[in-house]
């Protein structure tokens, strides 16, 4: 098949829609199809890209994101292409993040699988972005019959505002790489985040936790990897209440993110709300790390069964704290939930799940 992936964030960003999306495609094409991926122009280089319009970042509800829009000749001309190489279906991502994946859609009218990668935000009374993405939900659901959400928490919000209930399929990513990270034991307890460094993804209940693990784990070190808004903030926090063994540095790329994460012991993520699945529990499962994670919809969604022994209450730093602690301590315990990982990793693997989005573009195209 010819398949076009249309991701509204520029690939050049770390983020689980773009792995997903770069995964996705580069297994399809040993699968024997042919892809092309269209994201806004950051510069990037990738296998069968498309650099489509322009981008900015903006921030609501708590999270940071990018909004594109390209100019009508450049869609036409992306359409035109895209005809003469022969596309067939198109997999849209996200298309009500304004507004590029939109327009190249409207314009291609081609057979069309559409994923809807978030959870909407509970807003108390009225608020202009739940409505802007209810109306859009609305839209596209009268106008793709193939929608796609990645967990139970965004499929309940599609039955409550009356809209046929959505397919679950997860996201998929290539473990082979998190897999080739694994490292053996090193001294001490290693602690890491990495992820965006704003408000909706709790580290402050993380920096709130960690004088009582480091009381209690004398050997326990934690290092805070990513970017955003709080940067400075948590630098500030740290320096200001002397907290000791926590080392704050940039986002990494990949492979050093892979490897920084391969080497840790524990993967915290405390995010408080906002998550419809859980990329980044996977890929720490692969690489042999435990992740103590929030009890939020999309975490549990991932943390399931035994693994349910891994969350704890979003925004409860006692909770965390003791939960480290618990499984430092009991490595009967931790080796069993290691166990449990290696095998719900594999669930999600590009390898388990791809052939799943290839029968639904087959629907699609019938």
């Amino acid at each position: 098949m010819k398949i076009v992936m249309v991701c509204p964030y520029a690939m050049g960003r770390p983020g689980g829609v773009q792995t997903h999306v770069r995964d996705m495609a580069a297994w399809l094409r040993d699968q024997g199809h042919e892809v092309r991926i269209i994201a806004p122009d950051d510069g990037t280089d990738e296998t069968g890209l498309i650099r489509l319009g322009g981008f900015r970042k903006i921030t609501l509800h708590g999270t940071s994101f990018e909004v594109a829009r390209a100019s009508r000749k450049a869609v036409k001309a992306a359409a035109s292409d895209l005809r003469t190489w022969g596309a067939e279906v198109m997999h849209l991502h996200t298309p009500w993040t304004p507004m590029m994946a939109w327009q190249i859609w409207r314009e291609m009218r081609l057979p069309t699988v559409a994923t809807f990668h978030a959870t909407l935000p509970q807003s108390q009374g009225f608020d202009p972005m739940t409505a802007f993405l209810n109306r859009a939900a609305h839209y596209f659901s009268k106008r793709i019959p193939h929608i796609v959400v990645p967990s139970r928490a965004p499929q309940a919000q599609w039955e409550a505002l009356g809209l046929p209930t959505p397919t679950i399929l997860a996201p998929t990513i290539d473990l082979g790489p998190w897999r080739d990270a694994r490292q053996g034991s090193e001294p001490g307890v290693q602690l890491v985040y990495l992820g965006r460094l704003e408000e909706r993804k709790g580290l402050h209940v993380l920096l709130d936790a960690w004088p009582d693990i480091a009381a209690m784990l004398p050997r326990a070190m934690l290092t805070i990897a990513g970017s955003g808004e709080l940067r400075d903030n948590i630098a500030a926090r740290i320096k200001a209440e002397s907290l000791s063994r926590v080392t704050c540095i940039a986002a990494p790329d990949n492979a050093t993110a892979r490897t920084l994460v391969g080497e840790s012991d524990f993967f915290i993520a405390p995010a408080l709300e906002g998550e419809s699945f859980g990329l980044v529990l996977i890929e720490a499962m692969a690489a042999g790390t435990l992740p103590v994670a929030a009890a939020n919809e999309g975490f549990r969604t991932v943390l399931t069964g035994g693994g349910q022994d891994l969350l704890v209450p979003p925004g409860d730093a006692l909770m965390l704290a003791e939960k480290v602690v618990e499984l430092v301590s009991n490595a009967e315990k931790r080796r069993a939930l290691q166990h449990w990982a290696d095998q719900r990793a594999n669930d999600f693997d590009v390898v388990s799940v791809g052939p799943r989005y290839v029968e639904l573009y087959r629907k699609a195209v019938r």
